[in-house]
């Protein structure tokens, strides 16, 4: 790949390239952080190797755990759970982190645990079982799809259980309600109202101030903004206006210095991911959050302190909470560091 000499002259003083060398060689093409920004670039090189082994130690966590959904109490939320861990195997194995036969093994592996008949109970479970696990049930039919696993018995079921998923809409969230419009055009299911507008009445749109904002209303600010960008998976789109824009980078700093301050790891974790899909990467904020993500991971690989609720959801711990703060931790690194997510980027100020 050719580079401009002003970005080689940047590579070279960042230690990407080595001194000496002529545009066009590219013996370090594997360091690729560079985009308009050098302080971030700067910032990333330096981290280079810290991310590295976050990164592999969080893959070798992840692939340890076990996780039934069927065995699973309903109190854990089983299908919520499964589709934690079917995305972040589905993402580190596309962006090559760790062994690609292994991962996708895994994961086929759990795709084979929906073949259960007692994994689709959908229709027999109480209102409030159904509404925490509706978005997920979906969710991981979606994610399966997607990475080429083949689910006819699935769809067979999904469809028995949408008009009792049509019955719940009017009560859903903003958010949730964009999640599902996007999860029924993928399985063909009839609205039943547009859900497509929802986000219109979300907390973004009605300019709530970020500096009173509870931790549900941060999480309701962060699934707002993933859903138009498919978390994650489509970082080229443009949701917003320019004032928009200014309002959501705003929101975004605000929260992010908030809960950095905190100490959270797993909010910390979905601001900085909505940082880089929204292109706020020149925020110093963006910076601050991945600081705290490197810092803060636990020897074994894991990401959050949960010990505390050991004593009520005993070996749970485990599925409930920690599986879910290491899964957005890796996809906020992976979206920070990993070449085909960080290349060129360009930040997108109003």
């Amino acid at each position: 790949m050719l580079r401009s000499p002003m970005v080689w002259v940047w590579l070279v003083a960042t230690g990407c390239a080595p001194a000496g060398a002529e545009v066009g060689d590219d013996p370090y093409g594997e360091c690729v952080h560079y985009s308009t920004d050098p302080e971030l670039d700067a910032f990333l090189a330096e981290r280079e190797a810290a991310y590295q082994r976050a990164v592999e130690r969080a893959a070798r966590w992840v692939l340890a755990l076990e996780l039934d959904p069927v065995a699973l109490p309903a109190h854990a939320k089983p299908k919520k759970r499964l589709g934690e861990l079917v995305d972040v195997l589905i993402r580190l194995h596309d962006d090559g982190v760790g062994d690609p036969e292994v991962l996708r093994a895994r994961v086929e592996q759990l795709a084979r645990a929906t073949d259960d008949p007692a994994y689709h109970d959908m229709l027999d479970v109480d209102d409030v079982v159904f509404k925490q696990n509706a978005t997920s049930y979906l969710r991981v039919a979606y994610l399966l799809e997607r990475f080429g696993v083949e689910l006819p018995r699935y769809r067979r079921e999904i469809a028995r259980v949408h008009p009792r998923l049509d019955a719940h809409m009017p009560s859903r969230g903003a958010h949730q309600r964009g999640a599902f419009h996007t999860y029924y055009a993928h399985f063909g299911l009839k609205e039943p109202f547009p859900l497509k507008g929802a986000l219109e009445a979300g907390l973004l749109a009605q300019r709530a101030d970020p500096a009173r904002m509870d931790r549900l209303d941060a999480y309701s600010v962060t699934h707002e903004i993933f859903v138009p960008f498919d978390f994650g998976e489509d970082l080229d789109a443009e949701p917003y206006d320019a004032e928009a824009l200014a309002w959501v980078r705003h929101v975004l700093a605000v929260l992010t210095d908030t809960w950095v301050a905190k100490g959270d790891p797993d909010l910390v974790a979905e601001l900085v991911s909505c940082l880089r899909f929204v292109r706020a990467t020149d925020l110093p904020q963006y910076r601050r959050g991945i600081e705290m993500l490197l810092l803060t991971q636990a020897e074994d690989g894991h990401w959050g302190d949960y010990e505390r609720f050991r004593r009520r959801d005993g070996d749970h711990v485990t599925v409930k909470y920690e599986l879910h703060t290491t899964s957005v931790a890796i996809d906020a690194l992976t979206a920070a560091f990993h070449p085909d997510r960080n290349r060129a980027l360009a930040p997108v100020v109003p």
